[in-house]
């Protein structure tokens, strides 16, 4: 029972040398290096042109879309423009031009 442990304890030790020994060799590769060199390139077919047209199209309206909501949503925010007759500078001016033109008469 001994010699077989001793015998593990001796694989033990030599097994990761022998490893470390072989990928110190300048001639192996790495199994990284062959995954890298092996790798393809993956290559997506095109988009078809009138596809591609489409979607821009359709971007383009959703962005024209979103231009007129917004100017709307501008419209109705801005407030209302009063009339000049409601403008109490105008409102006191008109009647002191009134009570002159009574006065000089």
């Amino acid at each position: 029972m001994k010699g077989h442990v001793a015998l593990v304890a001796l694989i033990g030790t030599l097994l990761p040398a022998t490893v470390l020994a072989q990928a110190a060799s300048p001639d192996t590769e790495t199994q990284l290096q062959q995954e890298l060199r092996h790798r393809r390139a993956i290559v997506r077919p095109t988009t078809p042109a009138g596809e591609v047209q489409r979607d821009a199209d359709t971007a383009a309206s959703a962005v024209l879309e979103k231009q007129e909501g917004e100017a709307l949503a501008r419209g109705l925010s801005l407030p209302a423009q009063r009339p000049p007759q409601v403008d109490d500078d105008l409102k006191g001016g008109i009647q002191t031009r009134n009570l002159n033109n009574l006065l000089r008469r």
